[in-house]
């Protein structure tokens, strides 16, 4: 095999840019597959993924009991494990996995409700944490505070009612940045446009035609149910039924959707 600088790509000396956004996009599609093989076919991917652990801990380890989920993959996050170095920690008997529900601490350590005593000089805790909602910010509009599950979302970026203010929330599934990418090239193009209109405000409103239609929870618990998000539903605004009023964590359609907002719709009040 020919080497090659890190220039070039065989004889076609890409350029080393285009090589980043050729794996780039090929990551991003592989993961799209990936999540919508979660939804069309879970128990195949849920059997692919116990698959790869067994693999790395053999046959005598107890899969069924500590890495099955009851609910399908992608409806809470996956923990991605870079070369599987948790597995080889735990067949090379460096580290060890206790399933249980905690009862309470202890002084030396936890005490299981199957009665177990796990002792521990370090306790560090990775769930079960309350969602913080707007960094418990209190906003006021002209005077009054501002209830955030009164309004409706659009987009999952603004919010009705709510003037001159974008939320920045990435997605679940794929790279954070990306919808924050989507997001800052939204808000700048709604600035120049303000700027053209002379308008120094501009607020989201639910047009005649959407404000009979059902408003339903933030997202959807069968698409995805973490505790956290579970726990805070009734801080985080309303969604409706049409992909305007929704956050619906998919780049693939979001990316043409973005650019192609028409900024002069009834959904937007400018003053």
């Amino acid at each position: 095999m020919r080497s090659h600088s890190p220039k070039s790509c065989g004889s076609c000396t890409s350029k080393r840019m285009w090589i980043h956004e050729i794996v780039r996009k090929k990551i991003l599609h592989d993961q799209d597959v990936f999540t919508r093989r979660s939804f069309t076919e879970p128990d195949v991917v849920k059997q692919e993924l116990l698959g790869a652990v067994r693999a790395h801990l053999g046959p005598d380890y107890d899969v069924d009991t500590h890495f099955t989920h009851g609910y399908r993959p992608w409806r809470q996050r996956i923990a991605f494990i870079p070369d599987g170095d948790l597995f080889q920690g735990i067949r090379a008997g460096k580290a060890s996995v206790v399933t249980d529900e905690i009862e309470r601490f202890t002084e030396t350590g936890i005490l299981l409700k199957s009665g177990k005593v796990l002792a521990a000089d370090i306790i560090i805790t990775a769930t079960g944490f309350n969602l913080n909602v707007l960094g418990d910010i209190a906003f006021t509009i002209d005077g009054e505070p501002l209830v955030f599950s009164d309004t409706v979302t659009y987009r999952g970026m603004m919010f009705t009612g709510v003037p001159n203010m974008a939320w920045v929330f990435g997605y679940f599934r794929a790279s954070w940045t990306l919808r924050a990418d989507l997001v800052a090239d939204f808000v700048c193009r709604l600035l120049k446009h303000m700027k053209e209109k002379g308008a120094r405000k501009m607020t989201p409103a639910l047009r005649p035609e959407d404000k009979d239609k059902p408003l339903l929870p933030w997202i959807d618990p069968e698409n995805f149910n973490p505790g956290c998000i579970m726990r805070g539903m009734h801080l985080l605004p309303k969604r409706g039924d049409t992909p305007e009023w929704e956050h619906t964590q998919d780049y693939w359609n979001e990316k043409d959707q973005f650019p192609a907002i028409d900024l002069d719709d009834d959904t937007f009040i400018y003053e």
